[in-house]
């Protein structure tokens, strides 16, 4: 299992492929950065092989819109605002804007430059299964350890940290309880025979 998945840097392509080589089932748990929680979990369903997704192919295709891949919009720049894009993730209910990278930034190697302008890249393509979009808060998993990760707790990770398989179970668990505030109060009493 793997924790704030991203295959968008080979070395966790090659991780990830050998994962879904030498074992039944790869889980990738999804968050993002400071959103304080989980966004679900998916099962790896293919190796990762082909060419690299860029926001720009990623958006204009059909294929996407069908497998649940984030739509992404080009925004020009504002007098408020520089030159960014809309990332529409329907699958998980969310949408928001990010600003694009700065021109130091840009000439990392997760970009290519070509006939159709800078684009940045997702990463090469690989099919998952969601099996839960339910949004896991962190809070809810204060004190799980991940001791594959010097026994942090398993909300700090980065893009493809590997979970303890025990520990990873437990975690994927938590995505299958209802909230806290949706069980249905019970009143407790002490009763006191004499």
């Amino acid at each position: 299992m793997f924790n704030g998945a991203d295959p968008g840097e080979s070395h966790n392509e090659d991780a990830f492929n050998k994962a879904y080589e030498n074992n039944v089932n790869v889980y990738m748990i999804f968050s993002a950065n400071k959103s304080g929680e989980y966004f679900g979990y998916a099962r790896m369903a293919s190796r990762i092989s082909g060419e690299p997704v860029s926001f720009g192919s990623a958006a204009e295709s059909e294929e996407t819109k069908a497998f649940g891949i984030p739509q992404s919009i080009p925004t020009p720049a504002t007098e408020t605002a520089p030159k960014g894009h809309i990332v529409d993730d329907s699958a998980r209910g969310t949408i928001f804007w990010e600003a694009d990278l700065s021109d130091a930034e840009a000439a990392s190697p997760t970009t290519e430059s070509g006939e159709d302008g800078d684009r940045q890249h997702w990463g090469r393509q690989f099919k998952i299964e969601w099996v839960s979009t339910a949004r896991l808060p962190f809070f809810r998993t204060r004190g799980l350890r991940n001791p594959w990760n010097a026994n942090r707790e398993v909300k700090i990770a980065r893009d493809g940290t590997e979970l303890e398989p025990g520990i990873g179970r437990r975690l994927l668990q938590m995505f299958h309880r209802p909230p806290l505030h949706a069980q249905p109060a019970v009143p407790v009493f002490n009763v006191y025979h004499s």
